[in-house]
This record gives C-alpha cells, structure tokens and sequence, in this order.
C-alpha cells in the first residue's frame, strides 16, 4: 500500500510539474536583441531562444521532477542507476529464433525494394523555392566543383549540393528527373534503415519466436508508412533524418556486440557526415555522440570514452587536411546559420492548447515525445523481468532522439515542420506498447489469439506494402522517360515563358544574378550565380547581405519579381540594403509576366 501511495504522490508531482511549465510557456520571454535581420521574429520584437527554452521546460520539467521525487523515495535509487549503466546482460542468441526472424527481415527488405521499383515517379511540378535550392547550388558544384566557397549553403552541403551533382555524374546527364530520383531512393535507404534498427532491437526483447516476429512485422510495417515516394507530401519522418536514423542503429549494434570498436569508429565519422549531410540534423546527431560519450564516462568506461573522443578529432582532422580552404568556408558558412536562422526564418511556436494556428498538432507532438522520455525514465528502475538493460538503453536513446528532434519546428513551427518531428515519437511509442502488448499475449498463451494475430497480421503486410506488377515490368521503360524529361514538363506556363524568353538575353552573360525567391532559375537557364547567395532568402543579415553586396562587382544581370518573392515577407523589404544597391546601380530592361531583368548602369 505503501508503495501505491508513493506511486500517487509521483504521478501527482509530474502532473503538477506539466500544469505549472504550460503556465509558464508564455511568460518566458527573454528581451528582444536586435540581431540586424528582418523577419516575423524581429518583426514582433521576438527573442529566437524564447520558443526554446519554453519547450525545453516544458519537457525537462516533469522529467526532473520524477527522477528526484524517485531519489526521495527509493532508496536504491543510485544502486539501480549504477546497475542500469554497469549492466550490458546477455542478449538472446537463441538460433532458431534469429534464424526466423533473418528470413522474415530479408522477405521485408525484398517487398520494399518491390514496391520502390513499382512506384509511379513524381512529376508534379517544381517548387522553384525549395525545389530551386537543391538545383541551383548542385548546377554551381557541377560546373566548377565549388562546395561552400560559391554557395551560401543553409541546410547541408550532401543535401543541397552533392546528392544531385552525384548522380548526375553517374548518369553523365543533368536533369530534374535525375536529381528527384536521388531523392526517393534515400527514401529507400531511410525505410531499410529503420526496419534495421528494429530488426537489431529483437536481440533484446524477451518474447518466444512466434509473437518476437508479431513485433517486428507490425513495426517495420509501421515505419514503412512514416514516409512515402511521393515528395509533393509532408511525411510524419523524412530522408534527411538518415544520419539520427544511422547512429541509432550503430549504438543498438555497439550494446549488442559490446562496445566493438569499429561501431565506435563508425559512430565518430557521423560527427562529420552529419554535419555535411545538413546542419540542423548535424547539431542533433553531435549532442547525441556526445550523451554516448557521457554515456561511457559515468560507466567509468575510459578506454571506449576516449577511444571515441580521438576518433572523433582524426575525423574532422581528415576533413581539414583534405580541402581546408573549403573546411574555412564550411565553418564560416555554418556559424552564421546557426546565428542567424531562427531569425531568417523562424515562425513563432503556437502556445500548446491554445487556439494558436497548428496549436493541435504541436501539442499532440510534445506531449508524446515528453510520454516516450517518461516511459524511457520509468524503464531505468524498473525490473529486469519484461525489459532487458539493453532494451531500456536503446529506448532512452530512441527518447532522446525524439526530444531533440523537435528542435527543427522550434526554428519554423509551421504546420509542415512540426508534422515531420512526429515519426520518431510515434515509432517509439508504438515500439514500447506493442512489445508490451506481445508480451502481455504470450503470458496469456492462449491459441486462438495466435490464430487471430495471423488474421490481423498478414493482410497488415499486403496492405502496407503495395506492388504494381505492370509498373515492375517496364520500370526501365518508365525510368528513362522519367530521368531524360525535359525540364519543361516540370514548370508551369508562366515559368516555361519566362525561361524561354529570358535565355535570349542571359545567352551573353557569363553569369547572372537573382533577387527572387525562385531559386531554380540558375539551373534552368544554366547559368552560374554571379555571388555565392543564389538562394537570397538566406541572405537576410545585414552583415550577409553586405558580404552579397561586395560580390555584385560581376553582375551585369539580375532577375527580381516573381510570385514567391513576396513570401511571408517582400524580398525588397528582407534584404533592404541589396534593394537599395540594386535601386542605385541597375534599371529595369524588360519584364516577363511576373519577373523583370535588370542590367548594371552603363553596361
């Protein structure tokens, strides 16, 4: 009764401790710095680290708040901590079971790769904005083999620039189709990832054969609909999330094998891949190495601690000595994204059950990923009888993810950006509940529940993973229309007359210039942008655009206007100092539906 009552008292606590962090969410409110950037944050005199701190108290809070309410009334609290970190235990190696569940993983990965080969390619139309970021900056690295150094790079240097430059390489062609079919075969590779993560997971979990199967079928099928083929659609996880998805799966492989160094190695690469990959996803996958290097040293684990801090050093030490001209660039180029971004871009984060805009689905987002880190807490004291130590680490992990993961919709809490945060969350906590739930029917034993599970289960999979017979037989067919498309059938009417027109007068430049949101157009008129801020938008900082402006001395050609180019907010008004520049030294020669092209005085 005791114990029951101490339970109450908890609940109780973190109950109270939510209430008084969601009073508090819009009283923190730290004072506005003017940072030299217009955008929605300035524009409401609001603080970028605001949206931050308040998601952080509102996840921390009530996770601090029940682990010392668990230190005053457990008395074994640090013997169960110790235990916790000190304890690998024996993962299952029963053969058979493996042996099963190997051919069930193999018959997975051969119905995805089914159906990726079936799928209907995405010829929706470009979105020259986002799409135009990707083409544009591959096109400049294509021509010239620049990296950061003629591209002002905001997101990643693997996913804006090299993933499109590459397999345009491989297929000696530069196309839309090409640089849209690199992007659903990382889709691929995502889905394969995950389904390794959970497959790897079985070592842990204390299940027979028939229902440890059960598990993993419901959630590698689960996480095959996290994300789809079709990019035109905002998907609960999308591909950028392949490096978290990737030091995931080596620190569930680093506790299943021991700690073996080469996983270790591998997971001090991802400190710099990461980073290349995209920034913001190379920040998350950074602190992650670093709660697995803190990880080793509250175990006392020196040897691995360290082992992994060197290998970390020698990463990025290849990286300097490979290029340090563009390592410079790199880092000049990241630390004022990081600076700058939140202000660039950022939208202010919907108070959670408020009537805010997309107030519904950040709160469903938070209050999930704050019930996998309490679940994932609650499991450290927990006996050994249901969750095996590993298990617990990994969902930690998995938990840590899931919170760190949010940081992305803290930048841009649009309705897009919050929605692709909720795929960690909602693997993770299904992962837990249908473990428990397996384990709950298997201590039933009963056969018809077995029979029923197979019933449930077996059209899940066709459902869940759909094969066109027709689209198989004739992707080859298919694949070359699709790759060798011409750009045209991708753009609008409007953006077809533009382009056609517009190569008539950019045909005698070297390079031109954009002041318009429609980024792709570098690309489409293949021609190299006169400075390295062809996608402007990112231009913002007063500082940056003065950086933009002393790279103006070559251009003889810019092109304003465009429908996207009053986005949120006007692009004369954004970057006011390159406006007035443009004002004083170009006039307008000729405008094309939505668009105008000005040449420099005199030229």
């Amino acid at each position: 009764m005791k114990i029951k009552k101490e339970g109450i008292l908890i609940y109780l606590i973190i109950f109270f401790s939510l209430i008084f962090s969601l009073f508090v969410w819009d009283n923190i409110n730290l004072k506005f710095i003017d940072p030299e950037v217009i955008g929605i944050y300035s524009e409401n005199n609001y603080h970028s680290f605001n949206d931050i701190l308040r998601y952080l108290l509102f996840i921390l809070l009530p996770s601090l708040s029940y682990l010392i309410s668990k230190l005053y009334f457990d008395k074994n609290f640090f013997l169960k901590i110790k235990l916790y970190l000190l304890n690998g235990e024996k993962n299952d190696d029963n053969q058979y079971h493996h042996k099963i569940s190997f051919i069930i993983f193999f018959t997975i990965i051969i119905l995805f790769l089914l159906n990726f080969f079936s799928i209907e390619f995405p010829n929706h139309k470009i979105d020259t904005y986002h799409d135009g970021q990707r083409l544009s900056s591959a096109y400049q690295s294509y021509i010239d083999n620049s990296l950061w150094s003629k591209s002002f790079v905001t997101v990643g240097i693997f996913y804006e620039t090299l993933s499109s430059k590459f397999i345009w390489q491989i297929f000696d062609h530069i196309s839309i189709g090409l640089a849209r079919y690199s992007e659903i075969i990382y889709i691929l590779l995502l889905k394969i990832l995950l389904v390794c993560v959970i497959y790897n997971l079985l070592h842990f979990v204390k299940l027979n054969s028939f229902y440890r199967n059960i598990f993993f079928v419901i959630n590698a099928l689960v996480a095959n609909q996290l994300t789809d083929y079709n990019l035109s659609t905002v998907d609960l996880i999308t591909f950028r999330e392949i490096p978290i998805v990737i030091l995931a799966l080596l620190f569930i492989l680093m506790l299943r094998f021991s700690n073996n160094k080469i996983y270790l190695f591998i997971i001090s690469t991802m400190s710099v891949f990461s980073m290349l990959w995209g920034i913001d996803r190379g920040l998350v996958c950074n602190i992650l190495i670093l709660i697995i290097l803190t990880y080793f040293f509250l175990k006392k684990d020196y040897r691995n601690f360290l082992f992994l801090i060197s290998s970390i050093l020698v990463s990025w030490s290849i990286f300097f000595i490979y290029d340090n001209n563009e390592f410079f660039y790199f880092f000049e180029n990241t630390s004022l994204i990081y600076n700058y971004m939140n202000y660039i871009h950022g939208i202010m984060h919907p108070i959670p059950f408020s009537d805010d805009p997309n107030s519904g689905r950040a709160t469903k987002t938070i209050m999930l990923i704050l019930l996998c880190l309490m679940i994932s807490l609650k499991m450290i004291f927990k006996k050994e009888t249901l969750f095996n130590n590993n298990l617990k680490k990994s969902f930690l992990l998995l938990s840590f993810i899931c919170v760190l993961s949010y940081i992305y919709a803290l930048g841009r809490s649009d309705g897009s950006h919050i929605k692709h945060t909720f795929g960690f969350p909602l693997l993770t906590i299904g992962l837990f509940f249908s473990y428990y739930l397996c384990f709950l029917l298997e201590r039933k034993n009963i056969k018809t529940l077995n029979i029923c599970s197979l019933l449930i289960i077996i059209p899940f999979v066709f459902f869940s993973v759909s094969i066109n017979i027709k689209n198989l037989n004739n992707f080859e067919k298919r694949f070359n229309n699709f790759i060798y498309q011409s750009d045209d059938f991708f753009l609008s009417d409007e953006e077809k007359k533009f382009i056609n027109q517009a190569k008539l007068i950019t045909n005698q430049y070297e390079c031109i210039q954009l002041f318009s949101n429609d980024a792709a157009f570098n690309y489409l008129l293949r021609k190299k942008s006169c400075t390295k801020y062809y996608f402007v938008w990112s231009a913002t900082p007063n500082k940056v655009q003065q950086k933009l402006i002393n790279e103006l001395g070559s251009a003889k050609l810019i092109i304003k206007g465009g429908e996207k180019s009053n986005w949120e907010l006007p692009l004369e008004k954004k970057l006011n100092l390159v406006n007035k520049y443009i004002d004083q030294n170009y006039k307008k020669k000729i405008s094309i539906s939505q668009w105008q092209i000005f040449l420099r005085n005199n030229s």
